[in-house]
């Protein structure tokens, strides 16, 4: 009887051992087994691991970037992320930056606190304060209506959605030395600027000043604390 039951056995004990494998993978890299839920309780272990803004987990941090350059590919790479609708980066000598425009995709990415009209209106199709008005400034991604999600600040995204997009920037491009991450709706903006202008094959050296001033405002200077 024994010797009959052992192939389906050894079976069932290879499968185990390759999925445990497939877990172990997944781990390697900190992602959560399901990609569509950041909404999980945040281990001590995750804190340690953090991939973000992790020079100001040990102290005060400057933005004095040397150098700035859009990159689509890895903007292409976050587009493809449940719980992304837009993403725009930017690499500097040392850093990479993210704008972010948050969609439906998955859950919990941010707080509950709602900073866009995306219900849908019979009035303006951009803003509905002007309803006769459908004009929207072309460097303006998100204006506030009937938009995907933004958040004011970075600290409302979660910690596990920043950490797996923070994670396959640096998997992608390893000499990445930080990665600052924000769906603020002034920085998404003036980064998708600054993207139009790389579009057109322009330097973005000239606004490499205007992007150390934005950054330093967006994402500050001061030790953060880690995530709870």
């Amino acid at each position: 009887m024994l010797r009959k039951l052992g192939f389906p056995i050894c079976g069932m004990i290879f499968l185990m051992l390759a999925f445990s494998g497939c877990a172990e993978k997944g781990r390697e890299y900190g992602k959560s087994p399901d990609h569509t839920n950041f909404g999980a309780p945040v281990e001590k272990s995750d804190e340690n691991e953090r991939a973000y803004q992790t020079q100001q987990l040990s102290g005060p941090v400057t933005h004095n970037n040397t150098k700035l350059i859009y990159s689509q590919f890895l903007s292409n790479q976050l587009n493809a992320m449940n719980g992304v609708n837009t993403a725009i980066v930017m690499t500097t000598d040392q850093n990479a930056y993210v704008a972010l425009m948050i969609d439906s995709s998955a859950i919990g990415t941010k707080g509950t606190t709602k900073e866009t009209n995306n219900q849908g209106t019979n009035k303006g199709f951009y803003n509905d304060k002007a309803p006769f008005d459908d004009y929207l400034p072309s460097n303006e991604l998100n204006n506030g209506f009937n938009n995907y999600e933004t958040a004011v600040h970075h600290d409302l995204l979660s910690h596990r959605f920043k950490q797996a997009m923070a994670e396959k920037i640096r998997l992608l491009q390893p000499n990445i030395m930080d990665v600052y991450i924000s769906a603020n709706r002034d920085f998404l903006n003036q980064m998708n600027s600054f993207a139009q202008e790389s579009w057109k094959g322009n330097s973005l050296m000239p606004l490499l000043p205007t992007f150390n001033q934005t950054v330093t405002r967006v994402f500050g200077t001061a030790q953060q604390l880690p995530n709870k």
